[in-house]
């Protein structure tokens, strides 16, 4: 396999010899438009080097060579990893018996023994003796911890940094005012022609409304139907996903992580204090200023050093990849060793930024798929 065979810049010979390698023509263009329409290379010249000679092609004016960068750009950035196929931490979702728990908490308390004559003062009762009974009437409101916490801030008054936190009853009660103008439809919209947003159930429900709609729902149940329906407007999943984004990101590194243990090359990385590590990494890459977020690995080199300064992102749509991408441009000219970016996720093969990318990181583009790759180019940093 040829490999590294002339850094990214001035087109020249090696950089010919790799694009003639991998498609097997004799003649530059040719193999410029081999690449440009697609078709199979013979994997004797690994995908960051051919990335390399592509942009150095395409900078020096190169017939055929900015289509054929284009659809190498798309082809190496390929991720089939979505990151919405997948749950992590579902040891920590709470089961719906502990909801029905924490509203039979409150219902028993009231006067009618129903949520129909709830007050503050049930339950400012109610969490103190189970600490989910607010969370859980949030749910009821359709309102995420974050988006109670918010409407509540709004009001002048701040809640808890968590829910199971030390409440006092002025923020007992701000909550559930913000939670009873919600479910009893007191929230005036904001927008003309618009509607206050609410559950799907209590918008869109029969005859009863307010609490005496939830009482009927937490004794009588709810049917199928409202669930699906509630899935479609709510997007399935999204809350538990946004609160487990951090461990997706771990779980990406520790693949990277596998990759370098494999082929046995030393490095360091996030794991671990991931606040105290970030900062040792941003040393041995010579960071400018603090380091970025997407640094997570610094691979060692043959001689002890610094080898790669590895950033990983993740991206599973179009518009994420593209505001992560204005971020990534930025960072190579930050460090005093080599760059590599290791993209992971759907969104990042269609973006034309991706090009852009190939350029600023001078080829050393990876996903899923070429971690062996990374792993054998981290492995030969120093031996020469």
């Amino acid at each position: 396999m040829v490999k590294n065979v002339g850094a990214v810049g001035d087109f020249d010979s090696a950089h010919e010899t790799a694009l003639l390698t991998a498609t097997g023509r004799n003649q530059l263009l040719d193999a410029m438009h081999w690449i440009a329409e697609g078709r199979r290379l013979n994997g004797e010249v690994d995908g960051p080097t051919l990335l390399g000679a592509l942009v150095a092609a395409a900078d020096a004016g190169v017939a055929g060579a900015e289509p054929a960068l284009r659809t190498a750009v798309r082809a190496a950035l390929r991720s089939t990893l979505d990151t919405s196929a997948d749950l992590v931490m579902t040891d920590g979702i709470v089961p719906p018996s502990r909801y029905e728990a924490a509203l039979a908490n409150v219902a028993r308390r009231t006067a009618s023994g129903t949520l129909v004559d709830i007050t503050g003062s049930v339950v400012m009762a109610a969490q103190a003796d189970d600490p989910l009974v607010i969370e859980a009437l949030g749910l009821v409101a359709g309102l995420s911890w974050r988006d109670l916490q918010a409407r509540a801030y709004a009001r002048g008054t701040s809640l808890p940094g968590e829910a199971d936190g030390s409440w006092s009853p002025s923020q007992v009660f701000a909550a559930f005012s913000v939670v009873d103008d919600v479910v009893c439809g007191r929230v005036e919209p904001q927008v003309p022609g618009a509607v206050a947003a609410r559950p799907i159930e209590l918008l869109l429900g029969g005859t009863a409304s307010g609490w005496a709609a939830a009482e009927a729902m937490r004794e009588g149940g709810v049917s199928y139907g409202t669930l699906l329906a509630q899935r479609d407007v709510g997007s399935a999943w999204s809350a538990h996903r946004n609160r487990s984004n951090n461990e997706i990101s771990r779980l990406m590194v520790r693949r990277v992580l596998n990759a370098l243990d494999e082929a046995g090359v030393g490095y360091w990385s996030t794991e671990g204090d991931a606040a105290v590590a970030k900062a040792v990494l941003g040393q041995r890459a010579g960071a400018s200023g603090k380091p970025p977020g997407q640094l997570s690995i610094v691979t060692r080199a043959a001689t002890g050093g610094p080898g790669y300064a590895v950033l990983i992102a993740i991206a599973r749509d179009g518009g994420t990849a593209r505001k992560t991408a204005a971020t990534l441009l930025q960072l190579p000219k930050r460090f005093n060793v080599p760059s590599v970016l290791v993209l992971f996720g759907t969104g990042w093969a269609d973006r034309g930024e991706s090009d852009d990318l190939v350029r600023a990181f001078g080829g050393r583009l990876y996903t899923e798929h070429t971690l062996e790759q990374l792993a054998e180019a981290a492995s030969t940093v120093g031996t020469s």
